[in-house]
């Protein structure tokens, strides 16, 4: 694909999904949707000027960790909005090339994000799923013995850029592209050579990359596998086999800078292999022996809201979930020592298609105080769906959520002490006003530098119109990263003839991205739509 479609098509992708699946998704977003045309003609300038903008406004990055499980962590990155569109726009540039190096998907074996590109929905991959992935394993179990089940450890991390640089420079008509997104990879790794970022459709296409070398030499000895990102499972006939294949991987995987989890690999028989996957099994909607849980994740809860069969799309959604007992699958899970995280993540997910009563219902399950403690590893996606369903609630489950959210601050829960929890928590909190939820958000804002959380807050206290904290915070706006400064820009407009006049007294500092979001946000201010949070 030329450049000037990418860069088109990068716009449309995150405008309609997002620019990454961990972080809360920055105004910037909605800006690509309702002004793909300018954004594209700045993107270009920037691709015109790029090593000299790279020197003197390089990207701005925010790295912070993200929960895994009940007790592990890692770094995420949450790269500026323009420059992650450029850098995605780069990689969608060569991606068609990527894709045609790597096992053909109708050899099932390689799952992970094939690229081909829907201009209609803004989709970059095939609708090919983990769940496939999984499926498959199960079909190829049954002519086995043995199952070796692995992944690579802190996989993207890890990922030398050398390698990277080496495979984007053997295809066939790389150009300059390939150069420019090792230099911006270089600037997001923070001048080091290793590491992607994590969370963003651009990295998922190079980092499959990292891994198609391991592919064919699995797949030209004739070893049976398939894999989903870093997960792989493979298949023996014998355990000495199993291990042979173990050393092999770690052999080639390690000539790549990677190793294996030594954690999660395990040799399995097929039989055992298959009773742990069992609830994975594709049993369908109306086997009588299918699990609640085995009809839950069968069920595709993708929506999309713009979709032109979006009403057909959300009933039939609601006739699918209405099969389902999604408050018993919650009530089970929560009262686990360990919950499966697949599985509460699909019921949280469902809680958008239930009946107003269950909606409240299920709100309120998650939200208990023993409840949230056992949820810890699916926070993320509890703090999403109540703040989905928040406006659909009557005033008393509105009152629980407000009083529940201003519990857990003011009982300092180590829920919020990860800093991408406190991001989502911000979101929720910020669907109704407060006195006492103004109190959380300036001493958030004064206790962290973290410059999302700094941003959110800012657009929410203009939201809430609370002049007198925007027209202070505003006199600081040298002090801030371009994350703030965005956000005090949005808020200004609150201040009315105020605001007016500091925009017009900074505006000469201002970068041309900065000139275009306070255009884009003056004509939504006049429409008197809401400050996106």
């Amino acid at each position: 694909m030329d450049l000037d479609k990418a860069l088109s098509a990068s716009l449309i992708n995150i405008a309609k999904h997002g620019d990454t699946d961990i972080f809360p998704f920055p105004f910037e977003s909605h800006l690509f949707f309702d002004k793909p045309l300018e954004c594209r003609n700045l993107l270009l300038e920037l691709h015109k000027n790029f090593d000299s903008t790279l020197a003197m406004d390089p990207p701005l990055t925010i790295e912070t960790l993200t929960q895994v499980g009940y007790t592990g962590f890692r770094w995420a990155t949450l790269i500026e909005p323009f420059w992650n569109a450029y850098y995605l726009s780069l990689v969608i540039a060569l991606a068609e090339q990527i894709e045609s190096q790597r096992i053909p998907i109708n050899d099932g074996v390689v799952f992970s994000y094939r690229y081909e590109w829907n201009e209609t929905e803004g989709k970059l991959f095939k609708d090919v799923t983990w769940g496939d992935y999984r499926r498959r394993a199960l079909e190829l179990s049954q002519s086995s013995s043995f199952v070796v089940l692995t992944d690579v450890a802190d996989f993207y991390p890890r990922i030398y850029h050398h390698r990277i640089e080496n495979a984007l420079n053997r295809l066939a008509s790389p150009g300059d592209i390939a150069s420019r997104i090792m230099k911006l990879l270089f600037s997001f790794s923070k001048n080091v050579s290793y590491g992607l970022p994590v969370g963003g459709p651009a990295s998922r296409i190079l980092a499959e990359l990292a891994l198609n070398a391991t592919d064919f030499h699995l797949l030209r000895r004739s070893i049976a596998f398939c894999r989903y990102a870093d997960d792989y499972c493979i298949f023996c006939k014998d355990k000495s086999q199993a291990y042979e294949v173990l050393v092999l991987l770690s052999e080639k995987l390690y000539n790549e800078g990677l190793v294996l989890q030594k954690k999660k690999t395990k040799i399995l028989s097929a039989e055992e292999f298959r009773e742990a996957a069992r609830l994975l099994d594709p049993a369908g909607m109306n086997d009588p022996l299918a699990t609640e849980e085995q009809k839950l994740l069968n069920i595709s809860i993708r929506f999309d809201p713009y979709s032109p069969t979006a009403v057909e799309d959300y009933e039939a959604l609601k006739a699918a979930v209405s099969q389902i007992d999604i408050l018993g699958i919650l009530g089970r899970e929560v009262a686990k020592t360990v919950i499966d995280p697949t599985v509460v993540r699909q019921a949280i997910n469902a809680i958008r298609a239930l009946e107003p009563a269950a909606k409240e219902g299920a709100i309120r399950t998650l939200l208990d105080h023993d409840n949230l403690l056992v949820l810890l590893p699916v926070f993320v996606a509890v703090m999403r769906a109540v703040r989905g369903v928040y406006d659909e609630l009557s005033e008393s489950g509105k009152t629980y959520i407000d009083d529940t959210l201003a519990k857990l601050y003011d009982e300092k829960s180590h829920l919020l002490s990860v800093e991408l929890n406190l991001s989502y928590y911000i979101q929720a909190l910020a669907k109704r006003h407060s006195p006492r939820k103004e109190e959380i958000l300036i001493e958030v804002f004064e206790r962290f530098t973290n410059p999302l959380l700094r941003r959110q807050i800012v657009l929410t206290m203009a939201n809430w119109n609370c002049h007198y904290w925007l027209s202070d915070i505003k006199k600081r706006y040298a002090g801030f990263t371009t994350w703030e400064k965005r956000a005090i820009i949005l808020g200004s407009y609150v201040l009315g003839d105020e605001g007016k006049h500091w925009r017009d007294h900074t505006k000469g500092s201002w970068s041309l991205m900065e000139s275009l979001i306070r255009d884009w946000f003056a004509d939504r201010y006049q429409k008197n739509k809401a400050i996106p949070v």
